[in-house]
């Protein structure tokens, strides 16, 4: 290997699996230095995502005592999925849940219950970033804030991943909401408030926040109604805009955001009978929202809550691993849109209820914190062998 020009060496390793790499910055400090740059970085996730080769869920349990466990399930294709393997979260607390919030190239957001705590973590590398902490600045004359709304997503124009939290104020017994908007960007480290106004001051956020084509999205309804509008925030520009819903759903269902192969996805859920879904062909393009799916009850068993599709099949985009949602458990499933056929994922000793995010293979926050597992923390000695090399210490566990 030494003998071949680096252009080579680079094309040869920016195919290879994040776990590879991780050991492989240990064979030389050329190859410590190619990896660690940022055009390598670059590259390789550009393959990876291209590829859809290297890919890994990530599982938080659900329903349990605090704090949850989290889960690693790597998988190659439609059949060969890994043993579940136990990973330490970097907000560590006894006393109080972490969520996951979303996740983006290989990076997952995840947060405390009240949002005081917010990490970036790259769970296949484990590397992990906090963000510095921000007060919520209470306007005059307004006495409550809730919700607080978290988003993490992607800003391309400026090369950096952000996180947004909204914050809605008002008075029990008086009239009247105000906002509050800041973004942390995350390599800043800092956090600033946003000028542009909130769309409309009587809608709130009535939806989990999703990531599609540099901007961030929630379902948004007047007090008491049915959501009729997608609130959308550009990551680049900070602005906000307002986008149209496909149709608008009956106020007896429910109604939810996704993304599918990084389109806008709009799910109407009408009680445990049927999920109707549609994607955003052409982002920003209303007329452009397309109806490809029905997923019905007894295609997935008698009854159920919901189908979150999760991602397509590397070779058969047909065929969509969702996570499907009962009562009291949750299971993987492949579900063929055409053939209406549902198939269920075996995975031995995944929890009973869980929430699950693909994570593409990713190098982003190689220059992170290490984390350390939290049973291990006091009582961590270093081996000799990381003595030996200074390239393996903080990199390789």
């Amino acid at each position: 290997m030494s003998n071949l020009p680096l252009d080579i060496i680079n094309d040869i390793l920016s195919r290879l699996p994040v776990k590879s790499l991780v050991r492989f910055l240990c064979v030389s400090n050329r190859w410590y230095i190619l990896i660690n740059g940022q055009a390598f970085i670059k590259l390789h996730l550009y393959r990876s995502i291209e590829s859809n080769t290297d890919r890994t869920l990530i599982v938080q349990e659900q329903n349990a005592c605090i704090p949850f466990d989290y889960f690693s399930v790597s998988f190659h294709d439609e059949i060969r999925f890994g043993k579940p393997l136990e990973i330490h979260q970097p907000l560590h607390c006894s006393t109080m849940s972490t969520d996951i919030l979303s996740c983006c190239d290989g990076l997952v957001c995840i947060y405390n219950q009240w949002g005081e705590e917010i990490a970036i973590w790259n769970p296949l590398i484990r590397k992990y970033r906090k963000l510095p902490s921000e007060p919520i600045e209470k306007p005059p004359g307004f006495s409550n804030s809730w919700p607080i709304s978290l988003a993490f997503g992607y800003d391309k124009h400026n090369d950096d991943y952000k996180v947004l939290r909204v914050v809605r104020f008002f008075n029990m017994d008086k009239p009247g909401k105000e906002f509050e908007v800041k973004v942390c960007s995350i390599r800043l480290q800092c956090w600033k408030k946003i000028e542009d106004q909130w769309p409309n001051k009587e809608w709130s956020i009535c939806s989990d926040s999703v990531f599609s084509n540099g901007a961030l999205h929630w379902l948004v309804a007047e007090e008491g109604q049915s959501p009729e509008n997608i609130v959308a925030f550009d990551l680049a520009t900070e602005k906000f805009w307002v986008i149209r819903m496909p149709i608008k759903a009956p106020t007896s269902c429910v109604t939810c955001l996704e993304v599918l192969e990084g389109q806008l996805c709009f799910i109407v859920i009408v009680d445990e009978m049927y999920n109707d879904v549609w994607l955003m062909k052409e982002y920003g393009e209303e007329s452009s929202w397309t109806w490809i799916y029905k997923i019905e009850q007894g295609v997935v068993g008698s009854t159920f809550e919901y189908c979150k599709p999760l991602m397509c099949s590397k070779n058969n985009r047909k065929k969509i691993l969702m996570e499907e949602s009962h009562r009291c458990r949750t299971y993987l499933i492949w579900y063929d849109i055409q053939k209406k056929i549902r198939k269920r994922v075996k995975i031995p000793k995944l929890p009973e209820v869980f929430q699950t995010v693909t994570c593409v293979g990713s190098l982003l926050l190689l220059d992170g914190d290490n984390m350390i597992d939290p049973t291990q923390k006091n009582n961590r000695n270093e081996s000799p062998s990381e003595h030996l090399n200074p390239l393996v210490k903080g990199v390789i566990y």
